[in-house]
């Protein structure tokens, strides 16, 4: 998987209080919200390090979007994986891994909660990927014009 730097959200960001935004959020286009916004991008959010330890029972990884940087301001859900038990859980799983929904908000990043209480420890990674050949979640398929 190739990444972008200035798309990742969350770069092994620990897991140990709940809920948690991401350490970072991305502007998708500016002062222009438009026909651009989110194109070819998908999302992904991967566990690095084992969520363990704590009163940790199992995680939630979302996708939001909101009105500010900081990702507290008119927060929207715009996908989430529901809760991923720890049996399910091992370093290497991928808890969102689709195209960027459709949005209006202006920056976009990630929302981790774990079920039952905070970890002890644990990490996760978390952004976009560009140029990927899936196409945007609403997008109409390839030649699908209606004719």
């Amino acid at each position: 998987m190739n990444t972008d730097r200035e798309l990742l959200c969350s770069e092994k960001q620990a897991i140990t209080s709940t809920p948690l935004v991401s350490t970072d959020s991305v502007l998708l286009t500016g002062s222009t919200l438009g026909l651009t916004r989110g194109r070819h991008l998908r999302a992904f959010a991967q566990i690095e390090t084992a969520l363990a330890g704590g009163a940790g029972t199992g995680i939630t990884a979302e996708i939001i979007g909101a009105d500010d940087a900081a990702l507290t301001s008119n927060v929207v859900s715009l996908y989430s994986s529901g809760n991923i038990v720890n049996a399910s859980a091992p370093v290497g799983t991928r808890l969102i891994d689709q195209p960027m929904p459709a949005t209006t908000k202006a920056y976009v990043g990630f929302r981790f909660t774990s079920a039952g209480g905070a970890y002890a420890s644990g990490a996760i990674t978390a952004g976009f990927l560009l140029g990927t050949e899936t196409p945007q979640a609403n997008r109409p398929a390839y030649q699908a014009h209606g004719f």
